[in-house]
């Protein structure tokens, strides 16, 4: 397993260095003067000049490429063009706050859609089948934004019971809104691959033979069934938590979460672009971590997975 790690870490390398070109270049190919932007629209164009010189604006792409690579690895994304702020301490402050918000929805997106998916592949073809298959057409159909604004009407307008936006400190009654409209449409899709995943395991012949050994089907539902059918479930887990990290801006825009989904749209509406670049770059790194986490939960869930890692075939 450490080899295998290792592996996969020595493989995100050449990944890194390509994300970093293609964000790279992807910022500085966007219409507008960056020095314009920091100066403003009223300065003259001796101010703008001086600006370009002080941030190396006006050497070659390829030498400003490099300036760039050196103070990444220095742990330096800069300062804001907006806050004048250094933008690594924005993040620390921002991503973190993201973090919550994904944990908390993929909690409530695995509870509710794998559960959900459980009872309808176990009682397929029933009235709580078809149910379950609705409520997962439906939770992907609904439009993100359109949810989140009858939520707070119904939880904070017409109920009270919940705050309609803002961050209270982390796991609390702030988190519940936003991590509901996030996390429906989350288990919707949970349900649908969970319900699959647990047809294809059930009709198994180990499946049989417990149910032949007199076990009680509970016990084979959760011990036997579960565990065989973790594959695709933690696949979906892995690409949903890469959904919510880099997907939750309109849900952080209208909560008025302040995470890194917000910041990010924040520095685009600026004209930001070393926020704009951080953002990028930061959300794709997650996504390489998140890839590689789910690949060493698939060795310690099924031992089929450790074998062929083992012989370097995963």
């Amino acid at each position: 397993m450490f080899k295998y790690i290792l592996r996969r870490l020595l493989i995100m390398i050449p990944v890194l260095i390509g994300l970093t070109i293609v964000v790279f270049l992807l910022v500085n190919v966007l219409p507008g003067d960056t020095a314009r932007i920091i100066a403003g629209d009223y300065a003259d164009e001796a101010t703008v000049q001086s600006i370009r010189e002080a941030y190396g604006l006006d050497k070659p792409i390829h030498i400003q490429y490099i300036n760039y690579i050196k103070d990444l690895l220095h742990g330096d994304f800069g300062r804001s063009y907006h806050s004048r702020r250094d933008i690594a301490t924005e993040i620390a402050n921002v991503y973190p706050k993201t973090i919550q918000l994904a944990l908390a929805t993929e909690v409530v997106g695995v509870v509710v859609g794998v559960l959900l998916g459980m009872i309808a592949a176990v009682r397929r073809g029933s009235l709580v089948d078809r149910g379950v298959t609705a409520f997962g057409v439906l939770g992907l159909s609904i439009p993100q934004f359109w949810f989140a604004l009858i939520l707070q009407l119904l939880f904070a307008v017409t109920l009270q019971w919940l705050p309609p936006s803002g961050y209270g400190g982390g796991f609390d009654r702030y988190i519940i809104l936003p991590a509901l409209t996030l996390g429906i449409p989350s288990a919707g899709m949970m349900a649908r691959v969970s319900r699959s995943a647990f047809l294809e395991v059930l009709p198994q012949n180990y499946i049989r033979t417990a149910r032949a050994k007199g076990l009680k089907e509970r016990l084979i539902i959760w011990r036997h069934t579960l565990k065989n059918a973790m594959i695709p479930i933690l696949s979906l887990i892995g690409t949903d938590m890469s959904r919510l990290i880099t997907g939750t801006m309109i849900a952080e825009s209208v909560f008025s979460w302040p995470g890194i989904g917000k910041y990010g749209y924040d520095a685009l509406f600026y004209k930001d672009m070393p926020a704009l670049q951080a953002t990028v770059l930061i959300l794709a790194v997650t996504i390489c971590g998140i890839n590689l986490i789910v690949d060493i939960l698939y060795g310690l869930v099924d031992p089929r997975v450790r074998v062929s890692q083992k012989g370097g075939q995963a």
